[in-house]
């Protein structure tokens, strides 16, 4: 193992031997003073880089930490293979090193990495279980580590670690000098007494088994440096025999430096598996529901090569964000499939008007295999007092989609927000959030409950709603990363099923028996306009701001009080979907000639903005054909206008 420069000093020598007359700092000490650091570039992020004991170490920080500050602990050669930790800084993790590979894992520099430990969490407030992440002969210093503190030890994920000083450096001939160190380091009479001791990793692996500590090794077949047989397939023997088990991510050969380099394997999945077991959570729970599972889209995305995943929400749906991270995620972890994404966020809008847009902006090229839906913010903004809309709007939603593919999987997100959060704090379900539960429970799909992570993470003391999310249901880059991390976590452990593809079965009953399961946009060229009412083709109000397909449209516009149009359609609901702005007017309507029923059309929002704004008008109808009058009136001053961009019918 020659190959690998020296990287230890005279200066680091003497250092170390000042040092070893210390007692090593533990957790119980006084916390460690504050090191200046020298700033410099590692792969776009920033590099803190110090000294410590005369040892040459740094620590790597994200550009937006992810939540309680995981970290990778890199314990040799941090430049070689860095792959696995540019996705994991990526993705939140900081990244430590401290350079004691020289001393081959002896009891000193086990020290060194307790004082550095203790050091970079007081500094950099990192979380208490790192990932080890050892190459080659750092692994004789991380196991050796994780045994002595298999309390602080998240998983481990080795690339070719040396397990046995017998097999490395003794066993190889280009090692002489490493040799002559261990003895040093070690304080051994002899290379015989070398060849007796008894505290090699392989050695040591029943407090790492006993903890069930998660490992994950990289090997080639031919490495003749660090022999499999002897360090990780031995290791793993051991393991076997103490109850225990390591992944294996295997390379059959390579012809760079005698086996031992090769093209780093599974540098996604790798960077995924110390993700799944380092993320800090406020407390021993998960916070998704998996139910049937997602084993049709995974398949189509495995077998089929090809995958249509479908985004519905509203704003937190439409920005940059969580589902451009989503896309990303999975464009790495299926690298050979083609996918369709479809963004179909729609500012300010809400489960009810998701359950008419469907066909447009969901289905239009045909089903999909997974769909992601949120609506619990702008449910709990928009129709806080009509849970039964939240329940039926939603069942619609899940029983259209399924009705046209069954195969389809779908997950229910239920984003942030500030009551949602106080209702969690005082023991209560949100009400969007119960309400949307039972068409998930009901028709088995999965949930990710983001607010009642973020409520106990805050609980915990991680952060607040300002701070994390600047009390805002638009997260920041901070929670953006929060609701990537459980997104992503939902999905890793979702991968994992053996569950067989099979179309998900629609029950015979409904949650509700007026939900909007055939919920559609009718034509405006139906309706039958009176006076006052205009078909217009390209609409845009005279001031005010607006969103995205709901300007520059066909709508049905009303400027006067008294104007009037007829609708007919066949079902069992009706609604308008507006551009509600300042101008908006209390409307008066009737169906099949009965008396007329009044609603304010404008909301809260409207005075600067013609906010999408879905009103369902009637939803217990008998089934059949029915006659639906629309008309404005001048019962809100200055507000005597209408404009209607969508019929709802269902």
């Amino acid at each position: 193992m020659n190959w690998i420069p020296s990287l230890f000093t005279a200066a680091s020598l003497i250092s170390f031997a000042c040092f070893c007359q210390q007692a090593s700092c533990t957790e119980g000490d006084t916390v460690p003073a504050t090191v200046s650091t020298q700033t410099s570039d590692w792969h776009g992020y920033q590099k803190h880089s110090f000294n410590m004991a005369g040892h040459r170490a740094f620590v790597v920080s994200p550009k937006v930490p992810a939540p309680g500050n995981p970290w990778v602990w890199r314990t040799s050669f941090p430049d070689f293979h860095s792959e696995v930790d540019q996705e994991l800084v990526y993705n939140g993790y900081h990244i430590g090193f401290i350079n004691v590979v020289q001393m081959l894992g002896c009891e000193s520099s086990l020290d060194i990495m307790d004082q550095f430990y203790d050091h970079v969490r007081s500094q950099w407030n990192l979380s208490k279980r790192p990932a080890l992440e050892p190459c080659s002969r750092g692994g004789l210093h991380a196991y050796r580590y994780a045994a002595r503190h298999p309390d602080r030890v998240a998983c481990i994920l080795g690339d070719v670690p040396v397990m046995d000083l017998k097999s490395w450096p003794l066993g190889w001939a280009g090692s002489k000098k490493q040799i002559e160190e261990a003895i040093e380091f070690y304080d051994f009479g002899s290379v015989a007494e070398l060849k007796q001791f008894r505290g090699n990793p392989v050695d040591l692996l029943a407090p790492i088994a006993s903890a069930k500590i998660p490992i994950r090794h990289a090997i080639c077949l031919n490495d003749q440096v660090v022999p499999p047989e002897q360090n990780t397939l031995e290791a793993q023997r051991r393991l076997k025999a103490l109850g225990h088990d390591m992944e294996l991510v295997v390379v059959q050969q390579s012809d760079k430096a005698h086996g031992h380099h090769f093209a780093m394997p599974e540098i996604f999945e790798s960077a995924r598996f110390v993700m799944q077991h380092t993320n800090v959570m406020p407390r021993d729970i998960e916070y998704f529901e998996l139910r049937n599972g997602l084993a049709n889209s995974l398949s189509a995305f495995r077998k089929e090569k090809r995958g249509r995943i479908a985004f519905l929400g509203g704003s937190i749906t439409y920005g940059k964000g969580w589902r451009n991270e989503l896309m990303r995620y999975f464009e790495k972890r299926f690298p050979d499939t083609q996918f369709d994404f479809i963004a179909a966020g729609i500012p300010s809008v809400g489960s009810n008007g998701h359950a008419f847009r469907l066909q447009r902006d969901i289905l239009c090229n045909g089903p999909v295999d997974l769909l992601f839906v949120e609506a619990a913010v702008n449910d709990g903004s928009n129709i806080p007092d009509h849970p039964e809309i939240m329940r039926r709007s939603m069942e619609g939603v899940v029983q259209h989609i399924r009705t046209v593919n069954p195969m389809t999987d779908i997950v229910h997100m239920h984003f942030a927000m500030g009551s949602h959060l106080d209702d969690y704090h005082a023991g209560r379900v949100p009400v969007p959030i119960a309400e949307h539960e039972k068409a998930a429970s009901h028709y088995g799909c999965t949930t990710l409950n983001i607010t009642r992570e973020v409520a106990d993470r805050i609980q915990a003391g991680e952060f607040t709603w300002q701070s994390g999310f600047h009390s805002n249901v638009h997260p920041p880059p901070f929670g953006q990363r929060v609701y990537t991390n459980s997104m992503t976590r939902m999905l890793d452990a979702a991968w994992q099923t053996t569950k067989t593809p099979k179309p998900h079965a629609i029950p015979d009953d409904l949650v509700d028996s007026h939900s909007y399961i055939h919920g559609r946009f009718g034509d405006l060229n139906n309706a039958v306009l009176g006076s006052g009412f205009t078909l217009q083709q390209n609409w845009k109000p005279v001031r005010g701001g607006t969103r995205a397909g709901f300007v520059d449209v066909p709508a049905l516009v009303a400027s006067r009080p008294g104007s009037r149009f007829t609708y007919e359609f066949e079902g069992t609901a009706f609604g308008l979907f507006l551009a509600s702005g300042y101008d908006s007017c209390i409307l008066e309507f009737n169906v099949d000639g009965n008396e007329f029923k009044k609603v304010d059309s404008i909301t809260q929002w409207s005075k600067g903005l013609h906010l999408p704004w879905p009103l369902i008008l009637a939803d217990d109808l008998d089934p059949g054909k029915h006659t639906v009058t629309i008309q404005t009136t001048n019962e809100a001053k200055n507000r005597t206008a209408l404009h209607i961009i969508h019929i709802l019918e269902n």
